[in-house]
């Protein structure tokens, strides 16, 4: 059994040392564990985490996205997002709007988005998280369906999809 404190001092010797080949074994319920917890160090806070509905530049100013609900760490703005949980029906693959709707989403969002509401069916990491995910993880790849797993369990989502920009 390997345990967070193994993978990383394995992380850090493959930093250290000359390549060499090991074959370890992890069952999918002890990869999700290590990634829950690897979550909690790539992202100071992350066990903190907040989330309310996007903001988007609609061309009026900053605006409420009705498709998309942002994560952001309690030390950071509420607009710098670590992932967001989208409505995959009107996001494309490089997680943004297809160009026929830019400009047409502006609505007041009283409420607090409901994380449960199917429509929201894909997470969107972006470049600088994806990345610090990668430098700690490995290739996302291999990690992302334990990843997308461990997500909708920690919010109590329901997200089919995960993508990486």
């Amino acid at each position: 059994m390997i345990n967070l404190e193994t993978l990383i001092i394995l992380k850090l010797e493959e930093y250290l040392n000359p390549p060499r080949f090991m074959k370890l074994i992890i069952t999918e319920s002890r990869i999700e564990e290590i990634i829950q917890k690897s979550l909690s160090i790539v992202f100071d806070g992350f066990e903190d985490i907040r989330w309310n509905w996007a903001d988007f530049n609609c061309g009026w100013g900053v605006c409420c996205d009705i498709y998309a609900v942002g994560f952001f760490l309690p030390n950071r703005d509420h607009d710098e997002y670590i992932f967001k949980l989208a409505d995959g029906k009107h996001y494309d693959d490089d997680g943004d709007y297809p160009e026929e709707m830019k400009g047409e989403l502006p609505e007041e969002c009283y409420n607090q988005p409901d994380l449960y509401d199917p429509r929201f069916d894909t997470i969107v990491f972006y470049e600088e998280y994806a990345e610090k995910l990668e430098d700690f993880l490995g290739p996302l790849d291999k990690v992302k369906t334990p990843l997308l797993n461990v997500l909708n369990e920690m919010f109590g989502m329901d997200a089919k999809v995960i993508i990486f920009i």
